[in-house]
């Protein structure tokens, strides 16, 4: 709801603040005290068009702000469309600076916005009746919404299930013209892509497969110097030749030496024991050198073998990427793009036999949908009508018209194609004729305030159940009604305000009686500068001006005593 409006450098207002409450909030004073510039503002901080020449004379540029507190229904909405937003403690603030050059500034929660945001937000928080554009009641394409909510559960359970096949076809849908739309381009795709899976698969390779080759590849190369290394370590160390005595040998031949004077002085013994330590390990060595010679490869074809095996390898590398890893990464890319476009006759044939059932749901629950429709917009009409009588305008007939657009490409439905959204193939209108003798029309071709106030309080009623927006403002819902019209007026605003927030510009007293709060606006001049004020009354004041709205300035006391009765009751 609004909760505060703050006006300042507007027309004659230097600076304004308003408190609204929930409920029925009534704004009164004299003609042309200023009660359409309030209106107005509150219209500016919604998006509507603001000129220059509203900014009060001698001042550079007008502001206008506006406290909104949001239910957590709201918020989500809020949140959803525009994630950055950030609401604190569910209020929102929205204000809108005009300057001289007619050059507007946007802020919510002190984020700047643009215009288009502004009003779409704006559209979703106040709905504002009169001679004004801020309706959302005007807009047709709101009132398929309007009636399925009406309609209640059965009706939008049927709306739940339409949109969900509805998607799932629209998807299946896209995907077979696409198929259809590239059916050669992805044929030499497919052929491609199959070819690098196929060149891929074949080459079986392994990780770490390259690395493993690389270091055998080495060895091979460099066997015939290894193994010359190896010969001679097990010469010298082994075998000795002829004019040389190996060093097994010799270290052997030192040992047993040693082991005969080592009774002549304790001191040798570990040197001894040493030398002999000295020799198995030798033995050992020249074991393992032996063992590794026997087995250094001199093939050739091995190496063949290898080599082709590498530049089979990297050849694959080139083209996929520069490691085993990454190559086998890509296969797996490549069979994730096939499955997605390599429809063959067996899967078109499943998604066309799953678009045909899709279809045959959809018109189904369409033609359900469109039934109940039928039925809720005769009980709309009814309900508008009886409302309409109440408000005197009886001669005024309201119509809600469903309609159907036959397309070449659209949803069967009996033999025929239509046009198909997720809410079904019917188009609603509210169409109304304010006098005998005039045809249907849309809503925002009706030119007078005071008729759109009232036919729109008339929808209002019947609709304040569904109608989710959170305050609505109604400016001339009065406009030439006498008192017991007025009385009638009266008590369809108090019944809205039960369940919205409703803000009304009056003149009629029996509307300013049922008010929850009740603001008094006047023009006052003081030094020769022109001012206008707003104040909120109660008690005495009020009274007064009670009985200023049932008899003008001439109030008796007769006048003051009907006043009372009027508050009183």
């Amino acid at each position: 709801m609004l909760f505060q409006l703050n006006i300042n450098n507007m027309a004659l207002i230097r600076t304004l603040n308003i408190e609204f409450e929930e409920g029925l909030n009534v704004l009164t004073g004299e003609t042309g005290a200023g009660k359409s510039i309030i209106i107005q503002a509150i219209n500016i901080i919604l998006g509507n068009h603001a000129s220059s020449d509203l900014i009060r004379e001698g001042e550079n540029n007008l502001l206008v702000e506006g406290l909104f507190i949001i239910s957590k229904p709201e918020k989500e909405w809020l949140n959803n469309i525009y994630p950055n937003m950030k609401i604190i403690d569910d209020a929102l603030i929205i204000k809108r600076e005009i300057n001289k050059k007619g050059r507007s500034k946007c802020y919510i929660n002190d984020r700047l916005l643009n215009l288009t945001a502004l009003q779409k937000i704006g559209r979703f928080l106040v709905d504002l009746h009169g001679q004004h554009s801020h309706q959302s009641l005007l807009d047709s394409s709101s009132h398929i919404d309007l009636l399925d909510r009406f309609g209640g559960e059965s009706i939008l359970n049927y709306r739940n299930e339409l949109s969900l096949s509805y998607r799932l076809w629209r998807s299946k849908m896209k995907i077979l013209l696409e198929i259809n739309f590239k059916k050669d381009e992805n044929l030499k795709k497919i052929d491609y892509l199959k070819f690098q899976s196929k060149e891929i698969e074949e080459a079986f390779l392994s990780i770490d497969e390259d690395r493993v080759l690389e270091e055998e590849e080495v060895l091979i190369k460099n066997s015939k110097r290894v193994l010359d290394v190896m010969e001679k370590a097990v010469e010298v160390l082994h075998e000795g030749g002829f004019e040389q005595i190996s060093v097994r040998d010799i270290v052997s031949e030192i040992s047993s030496n040693m082991s005969g004077i080592v009774s002549l002085d304790k001191r040798i013994e570990p040197i001894q024991k040493n030398l002999q330590e000295i020799g198995y390990l030798l033995e050992d060595t020249v074991d393992n050198i032996i063992n590794y010679k026997d087995k250094i490869n001199l093939n050739q074809q091995r190496l063949k073998e290898i080599e082709e095996r590498l530049n089979i390898i990297n050849h694959l590398k080139n083209k996929y990427g520069n490691t085993i890893e990454k190559i086998l990464n890509y296969h797996d890319s490549i069979q994730n793009e096939l499955d997605k476009i390599d429809y063959n006759d067996e899967k078109i044939g499943k998604l066309q036999e799953d678009i045909e059932d899709l279809e045959e749901n959809i018109s189904l629950i369409s033609k359900k949908l469109s039934n109940e429709r039928i039925k809720i917009a005769l009980k709309i009409e009814k309900e508008v009508m009886s409302e309409l009588n109440e408000l005197k305008m009886k001669n005024c007939h309201f119509a809600v018209i469903i309609a159907q657009s036959e397309v070449e490409n659209g949803i069967d439905i009996g033999g025929k194609k239509y046009k198909m959204t997720e809410k079904g193939i019917d188009n609603i209108e509210f169409l109304i004729s304010p006098n005998p003798g005039e045809s249907l029309r849309p809503l925002a071709q009706i030119v007078s305030g005071g008729e759109v106030s009232r036919i729109m309080l008339a929808l209002k009623s019947i609709l304040s159940e569904v109608d989710q927006i959170p305050t609505l403002i109604f400016d001339e819902v009065d406009s030439g009604v006498g008192a017991r019209l007025g009385e009638v007026i009266a008590d369809k605003l108090k019944n809205i305000a039960k369940k919205r927030q409703v803000i009304c510009v009056t003149h009629l007293p029996q509307i300013a009686c049922k008010s929850q709060k009740h603001f008094y606006i006047e023009k006052k001049v003081i030094e020769n500068s022109t001012w206008i004020g707003i104040g909120e009354i109660e008690s005495e004041d009020q009274v007064m001006e009670i009985a200023r709205m049932i008899d003008g300035n001439r109030i008796s006391d007769i006048t003051i005593m009907h006043a009372r009765k009027m508050l009183s009751r």
